[in-house]
């Protein structure tokens, strides 16, 4: 399998387990703050994406230091033989997702926009980089239903093609809705919905 197809693996497991899974732990009181968020994704990822990881020498961290900042979450594909260096993070051959996640009960929307300046300043410091990006953002305000919404303006739409999706839960006319943006090509044909209150999945056209 060569690298596209792993990110693309890895692509597909994050939309699903957002979704599928994370929707259903919020509904279930799992998720108190941020960092629970964090622990969530991070445990989902690694039981949803077991085989591939072992197969594959690749792996997930927390507060991964990348392009001159600190990334909520990176997944990394390690060389063949890692361990044999002064510092794991010297067995990292190739970073492969990096997720900034934010989870605010209210507040102003700054939080957000500045994740989002974080995402461009990776883009712009890694300009070479095959690195996929993710917003993963849960903001407990009511909200109005705007079809292909986005977090971010038309002007930052343009850098996040093929770079960016967004993954989004908020109130819409009083019910937690989670949606999928995707600002790049990959899994293209795989269809993704709004879903309400947990258990919708996306699907194959």
């Amino acid at each position: 399998m060569d690298l596209k197809q792993i990110q693309k693996t890895i692509d597909r497991a994050i939309k699903n387990i957002w979704v599928g899974k994370i929707s259903k732990d919020h509904k279930s009181f799992y998720l108190l703050k941020e960092d629970t968020l964090k622990n969530a994704l991070y445990f989902h990822l690694r039981s949803e994406l077991a085989s591939l990881l072992e197969k594959h020498n690749v792996r997930i961290y927390t507060e991964y230091h990348h392009g001159g900042f600190i990334a909520d979450l990176a997944i990394v594909k390690l060389n063949e033989k890692p361990g044999n260096n002064n510092h794991l993070k010297e067995d990292i051959e190739t970073v492969l997702a990096i997720i900034e996640l934010k989870y605010k009960a209210n507040g102003p929307m700054k939080f957000f926009e500045d994740d989002v300046q974080k995402i461009k300043n990776y883009i712009d410091a890694t300009p070479l980089a095959t690195t996929q990006y993710y917003l993963a953002f849960i903001h407990e305000a009511e909200y109005e239903y705007i079809e292909d919404d986005s977090w971010l303006t038309l002007e930052q739409q343009v850098w996040a093609i093929d770079r960016l999706t967004e993954l989004s839960g908020q109130y819409i006319d009083g019910v937690m809705t989670w949606t999928v943006g995707s600002h790049k090509s990959m899994n293209e044909k795989y269809r993704w919905e709004s879903i309400s209150q947990g258990g919708a999945q996306g699907s194959s056209n």
